[in-house]
């Protein structure tokens, strides 16, 4: 189940990037407090929940950069941020045993685990690399923005977008438009002109493209500047 899944259905999809863990750690704090363990149904509710807010740990380690260090135990230590999360709000939530929740999680996550940390390692390596000249802002667009090319000089390596002002991304907007795999959440894949932009939940659109053509560099360019103006909305927008 996505972050979505947990929203109310007739709210439209504009997310908040930056709340995302708040938001599902709520959400298990009031199934916990109003003791959803009375039937096979809430357990799975739960269930749901917890994965999510470990995921979502999971992708804040990653996008951190926290991916090499861990050397494969990102998931393990999403689980006991996870953990501890609840317990820093103890003194009003009886957690009961979620052990058996614990042991699900860490068998159904195990592949998204490892997908997490490749992606983590090339945003990270990405972000490292060399800027190869000025970023190009772009100010005509409901949010500015502005378009990073990183990699060593001569060796173009992937395009990074940042919005240059608070922001909403406007999920459905985009599913209109593009080709979008965001089932899991973040982070979000968007497929344009045949090229897969990564949204992450910073806001921050990246592409890959070490080994392309020039022709096709230049074409990723003019995509990902209509995809980052599509995407971003003002925090104020109806």
């Amino acid at each position: 189940m996505a972050l979505r899944d947990f929203r109310s259905t007739g709210l439209k999809l504009m997310v908040q990037a930056i709340s995302d863990r708040e938001f599902i750690l709520q959400q298990v704090v009031r199934m916990l407090l109003e003791n959803v363990e009375t039937s096979n149904e809430s357990n799975l509710v739960l269930q749901l929940a917890l994965t999510e807010l470990v995921k979502q740990v999971m992708r804040e380690l990653a996008q951190a950069g926290a991916a090499n260090q861990l050397q494969g135990k990102l998931l393990q230590t999403a689980i006991q941020t996870t953990m501890q999360l609840l317990e820093a709000r103890a003194a009003t939530v009886n957690q009961g045993d979620l052990s058996p929740y614990w042991a699900r999680i860490a068998r159904s996550l195990r592949w998204v685990a490892k997908e997490m940390t490749t992606l983590g390692l090339r945003l990270q390596e990405a972000r490292q690399g060399e800027v190869m000249r000025a970023p190009k802002v772009v100010s005509a667009a409901p949010v500015p923005f502005q378009i990073t090319e990183l990699g060593s000089r001569g060796h173009l390596e992937g395009l990074i977008v940042h919005p240059l002002a608070d922001c909403r991304l406007d999920l459905e907007r985009v599913q209109q438009s593009y080709r979008v795999q965001a089932s899991r959440g973040y982070p979000w894949e968007v497929e344009s002109e045949g090229i897969t932009f990564v949204v992450e939940a910073d806001s921050s659109i990246i592409t890959f493209l070490e080994g392309f053509p020039d022709a096709v560099v230049e074409q990723a360019k003019s995509a990902l500047e209509q995809l980052a103006h599509d995407l971003y909305t003002s925090v104020g927008a109806g």
